[in-house]
């Protein structure tokens, strides 16, 4: 096989736990040597962990805006690829990775800008990580995306995520880059852009890497909050959903909230959120007995906790987004009329 030059991109801060396990899968990869390179790109980590990667034959650059969406923007910026892959600096890459998705890129038609594939769970990682993985790989935690989903059929997909995606360089470079304003939700933007000029994206289920899952409830609480905010903020950039499921969870906020304070007066919309409520915990428990048999283990009927907490975390971030832009909107108008 004729073996293009591949930029492999990981953009990084603080991994000083997994950075290492990371570096060393890239460079054990079943691709020749002298057609891909390594690029790290550190956001001013405060941890061991430049210290670490200066012991690998890897270019690493410095990021000093920090985020993940301007690490990877450096990445582009100074790979020498044609393509640029990107992982995570808690991700294992099989050692047929690259090739893989090489081989894909190059079969594909020519609409096809972008191939990547599952990130898997590592069987040693924390009970919670465990379930928070397995959960978000049924329907009800994914929405079906292949974000999550981790089918084992290759299809055209909308999006594919970051810890594991190899782009055409010039696409991204035709598209604008990533946007650094989006903490989280970098990738989702970037292919929703690619997506609208008529590109395709082939995910790719051989193309395997391993993604560490950790935290515990409240910092996955945190962190499904700051998921939907973001969502929030990708709708107000683009005028629409970038994901159709992203608005369900605070459609079920509102109107739950609306069903209770018109209760004393109206009882059909309780008794709606009622019958809704309880379908939807049958779902969540048929959920949490796939996690049960994924897992092996009893443990993952903490899928009835995960996934509810999953929902309305994301749900109130996205409606947080809404109403942080009209109170700052009040403000302003305020002002201009003070003035």
């Amino acid at each position: 096989m004729e073996c293009p030059f591949v930029s492999v991109v990981v953009g990084i801060r603080n991994e000083e736990r997994y950075i290492e396990e990371c570096i060393e899968s890239l460079l054990r990869l079943d691709y020749p040597q002298d057609s891909y390179e390594i690029i790290i790109v550190d956001g001013m980590s405060t941890d061991r962990t430049r210290e670490l990667v200066q012991k690998y034959p890897v270019r690493l650059l410095l990021n000093e805006r920090k985020n993940v969406a301007a690490a990877r923007n450096l990445g582009v910026q100074n790979s020498m690829g044609d393509f640029v892959a990107f992982t995570d600096g808690d991700c294992k890459a099989d050692p047929l990775w690259l090739k893989t998705l090489v081989t894909e890129m190059k079969n594909a038609p020519e609409d096809v800008v972008c191939v990547g594939g599952p990130n898997l769970i590592f069987d040693t990682d924390p009970v919670f990580g465990r379930v928070v993985g397995h959960a978000q790989e049924t329907f009800l935690g994914s929405g079906g995306s292949a974000q999550s989903k981790n089918s084992l059929k290759k299809h055209y997909v909308s999006s594919l995520p970051n810890c594991n995606a190899m782009y055409k360089k010039n696409t991204i470079i035709e598209a604008g880059y990533f946007d650094e304003r989006f903490v989280v939700g970098q990738d989702g933007d970037l292919n929703y852009r690619i997506n609208k000029k008529g590109y395709k994206f082939l995910y790719i289920p051989e193309a395997i890497v391993l993604h560490h899952r950790r935290g515990t409830l409240k910092s996955f609480s945190v962190r499904m909050f700051k998921y939907g905010m973001w969502m929030g903020e990708l709708f107000k950039k683009h005028g629409e959903l970038v994901r159709w499921y992203a608005i369900l969870p605070s459609v079920a906020i509102l109107f739950s909230v609306f069903s209770l304070i018109i209760s004393p007066v109206y009882t059909t919309p309780i008794i709606v959120l009622l019958l809704m409520g309880f379908l939807y915990l049958i779902l969540v428990f048929i959920a949490s007995i796939q996690v049960i048999f994924k897992m092996k283990s009893k443990y993952g009927l903490y899928a009835l906790v995960v996934i509810p907490v999953q929902h309305i975390t994301y749900g109130m971030g996205f409606l947080y987004s809404f109403a942080n832009s009209l109170y700052k909107s009040k403000g302003v108008s305020s002002s201009i009329v003070q003035n």
